[in-house]
């Protein structure tokens, strides 16, 4: 299985400080499951696409590059006032929260 997200990019990005590594992937957890709590809580459209947005942008951040396309279909269901489709998603998006907390967890 592949990893749910580039711990070396967050090196690359921010040095090899375990501590350091340690508080960027606590932030990024932080903002990945505030986002899925708000587009789990509202079937505003508007809203659901900025928490997408906001997902999308932290996942590309931190390597995770799967729930940055998941975050990315959700946003753009949402644009298309699909919320049926959004709803469809969050399934998938609460999967590849918990790969990343688990790859965390691992790494700790």
């Amino acid at each position: 299985m592949t990893e749910a997200y580039d711990r070396a990019r967050l090196a690359e990005l921010f040095g090899d400080d375990p501590g350091v590594l340690a508080e960027v992937e606590r932030d990024f957890l932080d903002t990945a499951r505030g986002a899925e709590r708000e587009m789990r809580g509202t079937d505003d459209l508007g809203a659901i696409a900025r928490a997408a947005h906001r997902l999308k942008g932290a996942s590309g951040m931190i390597g995770a590059a799967g729930l940055g396309r998941i975050a990315e279909a959700v946003e753009c269901a949402a644009k298309a006032c699909d919320l049926p489709g959004v709803r469809r998603l969050h399934d998938r998006i609460s999967l590849e929260v918990q790969r990343v907390a688990d790859q965390v967890r691992a790494l700790s």
